[in-house]
């Protein structure tokens, strides 16, 4: 939709109507026409005006000439036209120069041509442009609604882009200053047909452009949109014209609502995970339902689980939901001691959304993976030492790490081997000889903090097979695990085996064997 410009008015042989300036401002925009012989006619007329003079008010100076012509292209005014053989003084050449250098179309309109033909022409354009407006809006409104169960905003943004002969796409967050939702600003793209003396406005050719703008030109408009994470709606058109900017404004509400509708979707999705995500980590939600859920949302093993710093006003949730929900990746998240806890699968996909959110929070702790749901408190345990261990603004930080080494612990491996050695030495030489997982065990009730319940699941065996097992390891290792300080030497062995690579680093998967 290219609208009325001067040039449409010069083609129209009905106006006879031509240009002093030859090939100036032909793009510029007019939407109404008006008869003007006031000497200063940008007080009374505003922009995308065409006027029309018989030449009484057009100076006999040169100077003063091109100071007309500057008064009414500052204004906005389309352009100017002087009748013929009419009563317009000599016009100076210079005072061309100057409408030419500035951008500013002086026409001249034969002396047979009432300018009610011109008026006319103008208001039926304008008419014309108002009807085809109307239409695509309507389209735009109708794709909304067609796309409203599509997954996702791109077969939307697609059509709109084929609705205005361009293209239409969301980027990231709009940072330009002064960028304000609703307002259409033209940017340059670095695209070789760019004009960047282009008009600022979709649709207008108002600006201090020379020229009629050629078929190669490639115009681009952005808005920053008024939802989650602000993202930006960028408009590129190929030529010189572009729809007018309520059309651009309209297309931006569409794409709006489009995403909050998809946004309020997500929320309630985020709201039933975070209760699941809890009840998982309080274990009161069966293994097998929360499985599930899980797989039915794409989330698949190997599993990770994450931590952040507090998350309180600091943007925390809402940049992990935006980046997860960029890069596709299905999450579990809420928040728990004043922390941002999520539950993802382990793949190359997360890193990214996982950086972007420590750049909100500071710093991540992520577990190592593990495989069935019965390791979510061990996982959860991991990526809190991650966390702890790594302190503010380290980044993304995984267990087992350089960074987030034990305190306690040698990193020789010689040293890691003998400390494992004193506890878990004669768990081993128990577990040859009688085939009892007493070094399992022991690692499955620590990392489930003592706690019967969870580390019997873990390891599916009865709770009573595990009463049994953690009164021989304590006969075994001459330790009572009810005792902080033997607890602690016990999972500093255990600590000692993993890094020294004799154990897993993932939660062991249970074992009933």
């Amino acid at each position: 939709m290219s609208g009325f410009t001067v040039r449409s008015l010069l083609d129209d042989p009905a106006v006879k109507t031509r240009s002093l300036v030859p090939g100036v401002g032909e793009d510029r925009r007019i939407s109404w026409a008006h008869v003007s012989e006031l000497p200063d006619p940008w007080r009374w007329i505003g922009a995308d005006a065409l006027v029309m003079t018989t030449g009484l008010a057009v100076p006999e100076d040169a100077a003063d000439q091109a100071a007309y012509y500057e008064g009414m292209h500052r204004a906005g005014i389309a352009a100017v036209t002087i009748g013929a053989q009419m009563s317009a003084p000599p016009l100076a050449e210079s005072a061309f120069a100057h409408a030419a250098k500035i951008g500013f179309p002086v026409l001249e309109t034969a002396y047979e041509v009432p300018y009610i033909v011109l008026a006319t022409a103008v208001a039926e354009a304008a008419e014309r442009e108002r009807t085809q407006r109307i239409r695509l809006t309507e389209r735009m409104y109708g794709a909304l609604r067609a796309h409203a169960d599509a997954d996702g905003v791109t077969p939307l943004l697609a059509e709109l882009g084929e609705i205005l002969g361009g293209e239409v796409s969301l980027a990231g967050r709009d940072e330009r200053a002064g960028a304000e939702p609703g307002r259409i600003d033209r940017v340059l793209t670095g695209h070789a047909g760019d004009e960047p003396d282009a008009a600022a406005d979709p649709g207008s050719g108002s600006g201090s452009g020379s020229g009629s703008g050629s078929g190669s030109a490639r115009r681009s408009f952005q808005t920053p949109l008024l939802t989650l994470g602000r993202p930006t709606l960028r408009f590129t058109f190929d030529g010189p014209a572009a729809p007018e900017p309520s059309l651009l404004q309209h297309a931006a509400g569409i794409v709006t609502s489009a995403l909050s509708v998809q946004q309020a979707a997500r929320h309630s999705e985020w709201m039933y995970g975070s209760i699941l995500l809890a009840n998982l980590i309080d274990g009161t939600v069966p293994l097998e339902f929360a499985s599930e859920h899980l797989a039915a949302r794409g989330i698949v093993a190997p599993l990770v689980m994450c931590v952040t710093a507090s998350v309180v006003g600091g943007g925390t949730l809402e940049a992990a939901q935006l980046a997860l929900a960029t890069a596709n990746v299905p999450s579990l998240m809420t928040i728990k001691d004043g922390q941002l806890v999520l539950l993802v699968g382990s793949s190359p996909d997360l890193a990214l959304p996982l950086r972007a959110i420590a750049g909100r929070s500071g710093t991540v702790g992520v577990s190592a993976p593990f495989g069935g749901l019965g390791g979510v408190h061990g996982a959860l345990s991991q990526a809190e030492i991650a966390l702890a261990q790594a302190g503010d603004g380290a980044g993304v930080t995984h267990f087992g790490s350089a960074g987030a080494g034990s305190l306690f612990l040698p990193r020789e491996p010689g040293q890691l081997r003998a400390i494992a050695g004193q506890v878990l030495g004669p768990l081993q030489v128990y577990e040859r000889r009688r085939g009892t997982p007493l070094v399992h065990t022991l690692r499955v009730f620590l990392e489930e903090n003592r706690s019967w319940v969870r580390a019997a699941e873990r390891l599916f065996i009865h709770r009573q097979t595990l009463v049994a097992r953690i009164a021989r390891i304590e006969a075994v290792t001459g330790r009572d695990l009810n005792s902080m300080e033997d607890a602690a030497e016990c999972w500093l062995a255990i600590r000692a085996a993993i890094a020294a690579g004799e154990l897993d680093s993932g939660p062991g998967v249970g074992s009933g064997s």
